[in-house]
């Protein structure tokens, strides 16, 4: 998943100026990816929609006017569906029976989502979510909003149940890991994992 989401923002940095930029001029910016210089010159106002872009591959960007400079902040995120999660006394996590699929629709299901987070932003009151998608896109339920710090260390897990959940429809539904901080205002979708329901 890390590989292809890099992918996509080195296709992204080349077609827009993605990656970290330093100021060149008035309102220019040089483009670096990673140590590599991918473009000479930016105008600065396209940092809004490099931004909106960013956001909807998972990340967050960093933009400081007055230097030009433009970091993005991709966590990396993993995310298992499971029957059950439980934790020894020893901290070793153990999981039970994935959940791909279920058969039939309009069934109660229990179920436990366990999320580990690495490269995380740097910050004070970092706040996570899930939230269940449906195949229509919308809504079907939504956990309880989880609130770390991460100026010490930026790799944390956390799992949360979803309980008796009705799924009332065949298709594919999306588990999404959504984040936000006190930099960053609004929940962006940093992670995701599917089942399906049906045959």
């Amino acid at each position: 998943m890390k590989k292809a989401w890099l992918s996509a923002l080195l296709a992204l940095t080349v077609a827009a100026g993605v990656g970290s930029t330093t100021a060149l001029g008035e309102g220019a910016m040089r483009v670096f990816f990673g140590a590599e210089t991918v473009a000479s010159e930016m105008p600065a106002s396209k940092a809004e929609s490099v931004e909106s872009i960013v956001n909807k591959l998972g990340g967050f960007v960093d933009y400081d006017q007055q230097s030009g400079k433009l970091q993005v902040i991709k966590p990396n995120v993993n995310i298992i569906v499971v029957e059950g999660i439980q934790q020894t006394r020893n901290k070793n996590v153990v999981f039970s029976n994935p959940v791909k699929g279920y058969s039939d629709k309009n069934v109660p299901r229990t179920f436990n989502v366990f999320v580990e987070v690495d490269d995380a932003p740097i910050a004070k009151d970092l706040r996570m979510q899930l939230v269940l998608v449906g195949p229509d896109g919308k809504e079907v339920s939504k956990g309880k909003e989880w609130k770390y710090s991460t100026q010490n260390a930026n790799s944390f897990y956390f799992s949360e149940p979803f309980v008796s959940t009705k799924l009332e429809a065949y298709g594919t539904y999306k588990v999404q890991v959504q984040m936000k901080s006190e930099k960053f205002t609004s929940f962006v979708t940093v992670g995701e994992n599917t089942f399906t329901v049906g045959r």
